[in-house]
């Protein structure tokens, strides 16, 4: 498939929490405890939310399209076409009392109204001006000779050989007229441009890490085994989700459907440093994990961030609340 050339914009939404100090240590105290004469009961769960904006572009083919090459010597499309766009896309820490107050796991809201294609152009032209029915190629000769008429009077409006001339606000008014009524009849030839948009959001709730598989320490045979055997710490493992699926011809689909790219969100977890647990400490918390998280459209990458991942982070004790 032709490689895509996308523009990734950061998109701010104001139910999404985005940590601006992802960059610095965040941990949340998890377990039982009592805050404020309460009782607490608190896990450490991260949910990322998604947000991606498509740009819809749709082409109706004009009721004259097969004259334009005739009269004005090019050629206008011929049939109706849509072609979708990412403009806009953002992956951020979802707020939990948010997310499970969502109902629909991709919610969608539109930009623009959605046309019916069938009502682009209407029933009775702009360029019908008798009760008489004309054949196709007469009524786009009659268009046509509108469009030079047009130009015509806009040209003598300009250099004053219009009557007495326009002046001022007049003579502004009467060129946006003339410009919209141009407009109107070029797209009975050349069709319709209509652009909308539309913000689609997924929620993804991230599961536990997973680790490299460590080899068990094998000792030759008439070898002592050392008095100490250091194991090294088994290495954390990127994880990936799909969350959708993207061509310019189909637009979003789900992520099972085999029509576009594969839209996948990847968490590289960081090398980190993190406070030692006392053996003997009851206050637990949970240290997140500053992971970098990447989305890309097939092999092209279309947003990055840093984030506070917890499923990736450490729990430490400590005997005393952390200040």
């Amino acid at each position: 498939m032709r490689r895509i050339f996308l523009t990734a914009i950061l998109l701010v939404a104001s139910s999404l929490v985005v940590d601006s100090s992802a960059q610095q240590i965040v941990k949340k105290r998890i377990g039982s405890y009592i805050e404020n004469g309460n009782v607490v009961v608190a896990e450490a769960n991260t949910t990322l939310a998604v947000d991606i904006t498509v740009e819809t572009e749709r082409i109706v083919a004009g009721p004259y399209a097969k004259h334009a090459q005739r009269l004005f010597g090019v050629q206008a499309p011929l049939v109706n076409n849509v072609r979708y766009r990412i403009i806009n896309s953002n992956v951020a820490i979802v707020d939990e009392p948010t997310y499970l107050a969502s109902e629909n796991v991709d919610a969608v809201q539109y930009c623009g109204s959605q046309p019916n294609i069938d009502d682009v152009f209407p029933k009775v032209l702009p360029d019908r001006m008798s009760k008489n029915n004309l054949s196709v190629d007469a009524a786009a000769d009659r268009a046509a000779e509108q469009i030079f008429a047009l130009r015509t009077a806009r040209l003598e409006l300009i250099t004053a050989e219009l009557g007495d001339g326009v002046y001022g606000a007049g003579l502004e008014s009467a060129l946006r007229e003339i410009d919209d009524l141009e407009r109107e009849y070029l797209e009975l030839f050349y069709g319709k441009r209509i652009v909308t948009t539309s913000t689609h959001r997924y929620y993804i709730p991230v599961k536990p890490a997973e680790f490299e598989e460590v080899q068990p320490v094998v000792v030759p045979e008439g070898e002592k085994a050392p008095a100490e055997v250091v194991v090294a710490e088994p290495k954390m493992l990127p994880a990936s989700y799909i969350v959708a699926r993207f061509a310019p011809n189909v637009g979003l689909v789900e992520a099972t459907d085999l029509k576009g790219d594969i839209i996948l969100v990847t968490i590289n977890p960081t090398e980190m440093s993190y406070p030692e647990s006392d053996v003997k400490g009851k206050v637990v918390y949970r240290y997140a994990n500053n992971s970098e998280v990447t989305m890309s459209l097939g092999h092209d990458v279309i947003s990055k961030r840093v984030l506070p991942i917890y499923e990736f982070g450490r729990t430490v004790t400590f005997l005393a609340p952390s200040k």
